[in-house]
C-alpha cells in the first residue's frame, strides 16, 4: 500500500505544480499585457508632445487657426469671434478668395513660385480690394514660413484663412503598410 500512497502523493504534487505553473504563466501574461499598454501610452504621449500627430484632424496644430476668418484688427479672442462672425456675415456676399499655397518654405501663387515681397505687392491695398481674403493652403509648410506669411497679412490689415491640404494616400502606398 505504500506504493499506492506514494504514487497518489506524486500525482497530487504534480497537479499542484501544474496549477502553480499555470497561475504563474497567467500572471506573466497579464504583466506583459499591462507593460505593453503602458509602453503604447507613453509612446503616444511622447509622439503628441513632439508634434508627430499634426494634421490628423485637429486644426489647432496647423497654425493655431480655428476661426473661419482672421483679421489683423482682431486682437482678443472674444472680439475676434464676434468680429469674425459679423465680418463673415457682412462680406459673405462680396468676399473673394485668392489662393496661396505654402509648401515647405516656398510660396505658390497661381501656379508659380513667388517671394514674400511679391505677395506684399500683389495683396497691397492699392492693387487689391479689401474684400479679397487670402486663402492659405498649408501643404506641409514650415512654421517659420507660415508665421512670416500670416505676419505680412496682419501688418497689411488683410483677412486670411488657413486650410490644411488633406493627405491623399495612393492605393500602392496603403498596400505597403
Amino acid at each position: 500500500m505504500s506504493i499506492e500512497k506514494d504514487v497518489e502523493r506524486m500525482f497530487r504534487e504534480d497537479a499542484e505544480m501544474q496549477k502553480k505553473y499555470q497561475k504563474k504563466k497567467k500572471n506573466s501574461r497579464m504583466a506583459t499585457i499591462i507593460l505593453l499598454i503602458l509602453i503604447a501610452i507613453v509612446a503616444l504621449l511622447l509622439a503628441e508632445l513632439l508634434g508627430l500627430f499634426d494634421g490628423l484632424g485637429r486644426k489647432e496644430h496647423k497654425g493655431g487657426v480655428d476661426k473661419p476668418l482672421i483679421s489683423a484688427a482682431d486682437d482678443s479672442s472674444e472680439s475676434s469671434s464676434r468680429s469674425a462672425s459679423s465680418t463673415e456675415n457682412e462680406s459673405s456676399d462680396t468676399a473673394v478668395y485668392e489662393n496661396i499655397k505654402v509648401s515647405g518654405s516656398t510660396f505658390l501663387y497661381k501656379g508659380s513660385e513667388i517671394t514674400i515681397d511679391e505677395i506684399k505687392d500683389i495683396f497691397s491695398v492699392d492693387k487689391m480690394n479689401m474684400n479679397v481674403i487670402a486663402l492659405i493652403e498649408d501643404d506641409n509648410a514650415t512654421q517659420n514660413t507660415m508665421d512670416e506669411l500670416t505676419g505680412v497679412f496682419r501688418d497689411m490689415g488683410r483677412k486670411y484663412k488657413i486650410e490644411a491640404v488633406p493627405d491623399i494616400e495612393s492605393a500602392a502606398e496603403s498596400l505597403v503598410r
